[in-house]
This record gives structure tokens, C-alpha cells and sequence, in this order.
């Protein structure tokens, strides 16, 4: 049961906050400036989780010139990272599972594929500031795959991989754990309609935030 745990490592986006529509209404700002138009249908949520450069692959896959990609890259981070009127909203019970899991004095992490300066703005806004620590892809200027972070924190931090889990809503995420020697939840509640790799992989499958109910947290989620 993952109440067993002291460590928990969890994604961001699709995990703790919805994001989707504020990314999307980024993306197809930045598409707009850059004048590349493409069909409006592309703009969906089935493309939200990976890095920037995936998520534009997937809106675009016939895009292949260089220096119109770096353009849209720079409009959406000049849109996303300062947006003060960003739309995303934390999953409904989310907030409160990380308080009472703080409460009890478990360690949390942030592991997640949205760059430094986005993601310090989002922990501002939510007032998340129970994480120990947030790694991003460009943490300290380095470029970070999801399993290179798991096991920083792990070696940073001095945890035990037995006693530590990754949470995500991606294949993903879940292939990274597994690689980084971590237990493995998947959650149903984010990005992307086929979950059928996340189920066959992930340890443990979460359908609802009301799922993380743990006999010894005493956590009530109705």
C-alpha cells in the first residue's frame, strides 16, 4: 500500500494541476505571432505532458524548418512563463492530500518536464510550498531526463529507493521510476485518453484523487 512510504516523488502536470487549457491557449498564441496557422483541432489535450519540443511535434509533425519551431519555442515561453493570468487549476482533493501527507511527515518531491521559471510560478500561485525540493528539466542549467531526476533526489536527499514512490499520470512516468529502481503509481485522472501502457506497467493504478485513501493517514476524500 502506498501508505508505506516516506518519499513520494510526484509529476506536475496531469498529476497535481491541469494544465492543458493554459497550455494550449499558449501554444496557439505562439503558432499566431510566429504566422505558422494550422487546423484548430490539433490544439488538444492528447498532447500534453512531454517537453516543449514533443508537445510541438505532436500540434505540427509536419513542421520540420528549424528556425520557424525555435520562433513558436520562444513565443509560447515568453506567453507561458510570465502568464499572470494562467487558467490552470489543481485536481479537486489534490491540495489537501499533500497537506495531510506533510502533516504526517512524509517527504515530497517534485519531479517534472515544465522548465524552472513556469514551474516556480505555479508553486507561488497554488501556494504549494510543501515540496522539498522541485526538479525541473533545466534544473541548474542542466537538461534532466525524468529517471535522471528520481535519482537525484534520491542521492541528494539520502532516501532509501524502497521506501520511495513516482507518482504520474504518463507511461512516462512510470518507465522512469521503474528505471530509477522506485515503486510506481499511475494516476487516470490526466493527460491523454489511452492509459493502457500506464495501467500494464505502473504498480499500482489510481483512478480518482479520492483513491489515496490510506488506513493510516486517515485520509477522508469524499
Amino acid at each position: 500500500m502506498l501508505d508505506t512510504f516516506q518519499n513520494y516523488v510526484f509529476d506536475l502536470d496531469g498529476t497535481i494541476i491541469n494544465s492543458s487549457h493554459e497550455v494550449l491557449l499558449c501554444f496557439k498564441k505562439a503558432f499566431e505571432k510566429s504566422n505558422y496557422i494550422i487546423p484548430q483541432d490539433r490544439f488538444n489535450s492528447n498532447v500534453i505532458g512531454p517537453p516543449l519540443r514533443q508537445i510541438l511535434a505532436l500540434i505540427a509533425p509536419e513542421l520540420k524548418d528549424e528556425n520557424i519551431i525555435s520562433d513558436i519555442i520562444k513565443n509560447f515561453r515568453q506567453i507561458y512563463d510570465y502568464d499572470e493570468n494562467d487558467v490552470s487549476v489543481l485536481y479537486e482533493g489534490m491540495l489537501e492530500i499533500l497537506q495531510l501527507l506533510k502533516s504526517k511527515s512524509k517527504r515530497l518531491f517534485i519531479a517534472t518536464f515544465k522548465p524552472e521559471i513556469p514551474t516556480q510560478r505555479i508553486i507561488k500561485q497554488f501556494k504549494l510550498n510543501m515540496f522539498e525540493d522541485i526538479y525541473t528539466i533545466d534544473k541548474s542549467g542542466k537538461s534532466y531526463t525524468k529517471d535522471e531526476m528520481i535519482l537525484d533526489i534520491i542521492k541528494k536527499h539520502n532516501l532509501k529507493k524502497k521506501e520511495t514512490v513516482m507518482i504520474g499520470d504518463a507511461p512516462s512516468d512510470i518507465i522512469a521510476g521503474k528505471k530509477a529502481g522506485v515503486y510506481t503509481a499511475g494516476v487516470l485522472w490526466g493527460y491523454g485518453s489511452d492509459k493502457k501502457e500506464l495501467i500494464k506497467n505502473a504498480d499500482i493504478v489510481l483512478e480518482y484523487v479520492k483513491d489515496f485513501k490510506w488506513k493510516k493517514l486517515n485520509l477522508q476524500i469524499i
